[in-house]
């Protein structure tokens, strides 16, 4: 079933944690998408404005929330529960399309985040200088 919801600013959409009932769709209004650490600091990863999918991993893996959902102002979200979301997966080209654009986006932003830490890690090792041998060399 696919209804319609509001969320004001500031309002938890979802928690990280939760069990995945639903995937939203954004029709106004933008959505602040928070890791938490386990002391409850939350660092925004992505801010997400109309058009865009989010809270559908939890329906393709069953999987509990990976993250945390904040509405950043006031918005309005087109709710997808399991049944809506496996049907439109199947049988609208268009969603699908929606699916895999998101999905594949999400991808390359975290190669490029992990590209980024390794060279952060590789200029935080010293390189070792070689040694000269023993004996001439």
């Amino acid at each position: 079933m696919e209804t319609t919801a509001t969320f004001h600013p500031e309002e938890v959409i979802f928690r990280k944690g939760e069990s995945s009932k639903y995937a939203y769709i954004i029709q106004s209004g933008k959505v602040g998408i928070y890791k938490e650490n386990d002391y409850g600091k939350r660092t925004l990863v992505r801010i997400l404005r109309k058009s865009d999918l989010f809270g559908e991993m939890g329906l393709i893996d069953k999987y509990p929330r990976s993250a945390t959902a904040i509405a950043l102002e006031t918005c309005n979200l087109t709710v997808v529960d399991n049944s809506r979301f496996k049907f439109l997966s199947k049988y609208s080209p268009k969603f699908f399309v929606i699916l895999v654009k998101t999905l594949t986006n999400r991808l390359r932003d975290t190669l490029g985040q992990l590209k980024n830490e390794g060279k952060q890690i590789e200029a935080a090792i010293p390189i070792k200088q070689k040694m000269p041998r023993k004996g001439g060399r």
